[in-house]
Order: C-alpha cells, then structure tokens, then sequence
C-alpha cells in the first residue's frame, strides 16, 4: 500500500486525527529541516504526528543522528509503518497531548527542537496547553515548536497563547504542497502566567481576550 493509500483511507475514517489526506511534500519536508537547523548541538529532536514519514526521512537525510531523534505517532497502523520503514529504534506510538510520562520513561531531559504535523487546531484548549507545556518543560533556551496548518493562522490562536506564556511567528509559507502549508512557529516566553488563571478562563470565570 502506497502512504498515499494509507494516509487517504485513515483520513477518510477519522479526520479529526489525521491532520492531512496526503503526505508532505519534500518542501514541506524541507522546510521542517530548515527551522531545525539552527537548533542546539545537543538535546532530543521531537517530531509529533509523523504519519507516513516523509519529514522523518528528510531530517534523517540531512544528517542528523538517529539517537538525537524521537517520533512520535498515535496511530497504531501508522506507527507500524513507521516502524517497517525507519526501524523501532526511532519511534514511539504516544499519545502527544500526554508526553510527561513519556519523555520521563524515555529518559528525555533536554529537547531542542519540536517539529509537528499533529491536527492540533482539533485540539481542545487543554490539550493544545498540555502539548505545549510537556515540551517546553524540557526544552532547551530558544528552542522550536514548529508547527504545520493548512489554514492563514496560526493554529493554536495566539491570544491563549500569550495567556498561557508562549508567543508565535510565522515561519514560512509553503505553495508547493497539496493543501498549501504554512508554518508557524511557537517559542516560550521567560516568564509564564499563572496556572491559576488559565483555569478561570477555562472555567468560564475570566474573559480569555
């Protein structure tokens, strides 16, 4: 089966899942490699919602260590895939809105950069605030969240995004792709609001603008 064919049939049975019916293309690819190259020398690359691999292969490609990566795929049929095409070594079937527990039992203590391909924009406001948070909680000074949407803006919306302490840029806009593609990028702030807060708003208590 094709990843074509794969990444189609998963799509049609569960599209708030699958973030895209087709796979990256090798700008997309490349373009993850480029926000990646200016990450530290040292700490974990984490790529989140790999699908058929394509970014995977590409990061592969331009030379980074196998033993610096860590993918991370939900799916259980695409993280078999994964697993036939780049070996088990490399991949990890974890769910990316709970990766504490994850990266406490996977050793993972600095990370440099985040690439992801999740569908995040379906996620709910604490899910999209606990990926986050579970990554930067290790990552590295200035290190990454780079992110893919098909939409203009970014997918997790920028005011609770200052809310919960990170801020977000536009990184590059990417034609050549079947949909188009934009990514954005997301950074920590040094100093986060209070956890507090964040749940009034969640509660309904606070007005989130």
């Amino acid at each position: 089966m094709s990843d074509l064919t794969l990444l189609w049939r998963l799509w049609l049975t569960k599209p708030r899942q699958i973030a895209t019916w087709a796979p990256s293309s090798d700008a997309v690819a490349a373009a993850f490699v480029d926000a990646i190259a200016t990450a530290p020398d040292e700490g974990t690359i984490v790529e989140l919602g790999a699908g058929t691999g394509p970014v995977t292969a590409a990061i592969l490609a331009a030379g980074i260590a196998r033993e610096r990566l860590c993918i991370v795929e939900s799916d259980a049929e695409l993280a078999a895939h994964l697993r036939r095409r780049f070996g088990r070594d490399v991949i990890a079937r974890a769910d990316a809105r709970a990766l504490e527990p994850f990266f406490e039992a996977r050793r993972i203590e600095r990370i440099a950069a985040i690439v992801s391909t999740l569908p995040i924009l379906n996620f709910g406001l604490t899910a999209q605030r606990a990926v986050l948070d579970d990554c930067f909680e290790r990552a590295a000074p200035g290190a990454a969240f780079t992110q893919i949407t098909y939409l203009p803006g970014s997918p997790v919306r920028q005011r609770h995004l200052r809310l919960w302490g990170y801020r977000a840029e536009r990184y590059r806009r990417i034609a050549n792709n079947w949909p188009p593609a934009t990514l954005w990028q997301y950074r920590a702030n040094e100093i986060k609001p209070c956890g507090d807060r964040y749940r009034d708003i969640c509660l309904g208590r606070l007005n989130s603008d």
